[in-house]
């Protein structure tokens, strides 16, 4: 096992069942993150995750970006330069931007993991977002405070507890469910203020893919130590079940040639 890093929190259990079993991965882990999969119900996690304290300032995404662009490019050349020319593949079966944006017109609508904010200031709702990062924040809020809405600077979890019940129309997780070190407790807290008419867009990385079982460690998927969790469509549709959702897959036919899973989750 890894020595521990400063920048780690606790380990974690399974997010999916709680269980304290599983087998180290060592063809995906990288240098002290350790990937492992569950013993009892086979979710891949990032079994000893940096701490909050952490992704504020030395792990914050406008920081790894740049550098985890750099990682690949120098790791998997061909297969990264291949998969940038060959992109049009994702649209084979209809993008779901508009789709997503769609959900997005109308009423309060929150961008958890909102970075800048940018996304959500193309839509007719009234804008929130939970940022993490300090300076991510401080343009986010500005952005959205001009529209009418406003910016949590919090983890998400505890962010969440800022917003009244039933406040939210719509709420996107788009690229951050993957980051987040409680995303159950997160659902279930998401469950809380959403409207029981609204709806939860998520997009993760999908571990279920074609391209992850040709490319390996060199997946796209993998980006260390950031992305804690490793969705199948199988994992994801159960921790939804698990929080009261129900789960509607957007991208269902060419879902084993998406590295991402797409996905609309409503209240049961």
């Amino acid at each position: 096992m890894a020595a521990q890093s400063e920048h780690q929190g606790e380990v974690t259990l399974c997010p999916l069942c709680a269980s304290r079993e599983f087998s180290h991965l060592p063809r995906y882990s990288e240098g002290e993150w350790e990937i492992v999969k569950c013993s009892n119900c086979k979710f891949v996690y990032l079994h000893n995750p940096p701490g909050y304290e952490a992704l504020v300032e030395d792990f914050a995404w406008e920081k790894t970006y740049a550098q985890e662009i750099d990682r690949r490019l120098e790791t998997r050349k061909l297969g990264k330069r291949f998969s940038q020319a060959t992109r049009w593949r994702l649209g084979l079966f209809g993008r779901t931007k508009t789709k997503l944006l769609s959900f997005f017109q109308t009423g309060n609508v929150l961008d958890v993991g909102c970075g800048d904010g940018s996304i959500l200031l193309t839509t007719n709702g009234i804008p929130h977002g939970i940022e993490i990062s300090k300076s991510l924040h401080k343009t986010a809020h500005e952005k959205m405070v001009a529209k009418g809405g406003y910016c949590v600077h919090a983890p998400a979890v505890e962010g969440v507890s800022h917003f009244s019940d039933a406040y939210f129309d719509a709420i996107l997780l788009r690229s951050f469910l993957e980051h987040e070190q409680h995303p159950s407790t997160l659902l279930a807290k998401l469950n809380r203020v959403l409207k029981p008419e609204g709806s939860i867009y998520i997009r993760v990385p999908n571990y279920g893919s074609i391209n992850r079982k040709l490319m390996g460690k060199k997946w796209c998927g993998f980006r260390y130590p950031d992305h804690i969790h490793y969705f199948t469509v199988a994992s994801l549709k159960q921790m939804a079940a698990n929080n009261g959702y129900q789960f509607k897959l957007l991208n269902p036919i060419n879902i084993h040639l998406d590295d991402n899973i797409k996905a609309v989750l409503v209240r049961n």
